[in-house]
């Protein structure tokens, strides 16, 4: 199960609104997990999302088949970008607040003599060191096999009299 998950690839639909070369740009309209809950009314999330208006996102995309402005694309994105992506957004800052928090308990309040002002600030520095590492990787993932992928076009279907 896990190969299928990782080998997989989840599916979106956008249209083509510009194109740069050997780039086109396309926008997804952004939807919320929130609208096929049964609990929408009790939820604090669902009120959340209700008062946020949706809205398009742009993404630049390499043109690996031809397309005009206008036409709906099916994107691609691979299920390990994905899993990669929130690894690398969650665990990485959560990973630097805690060595930073343990450094500043452990080292630098003996070394100071120091109370738990250090170990707080030295803690604040790893999460900020965390937040800085995840915009370095993301930048660069964001590029080649990580990125978003055209799958194909999307014909229209025409009913025929």
């Amino acid at each position: 199960m896990w190969n299928r998950l990782v080998s997989g690839m989840s599916e979106e639909l956008a249209t083509v609104v510009a194109i740069d070369g050997q780039h086109a740009w396309v926008e997804c309209e952004r939807r919320s997990a929130c609208s096929g809950c049964h609990q929408q009314s009790n939820c604090g999330t669902g009120t959340v999302a209700k008062a946020f208006p949706l809205q398009a996102q742009r993404l630049r995309v390499a043109l690996t088949i031809e397309v005009s402005v206008g036409q709906q694309v099916r994107l691609g994105i691979p299920q390990a970008s994905i899993l990669q992506g929130a690894a690398l957004v969650y665990v990485l800052p959560l990973f630097c607040l805690l060595a930073g928090a343990l450094l500043g308990q452990l080292w630098l309040a003996p070394l100071l003599s120091a109370g738990e002002g250090v170990t707080i600030l030295s803690c604040l520095l790893g999460g900020l060191i965390g937040f800085s590492l995840v915009r370095y990787f993301s930048n660069r993932l964001d590029q080649g096999r990580y990125g978003p992928q055209m799958i194909g076009v999307v014909v229209p279907v025409r009913i025929l009299p």
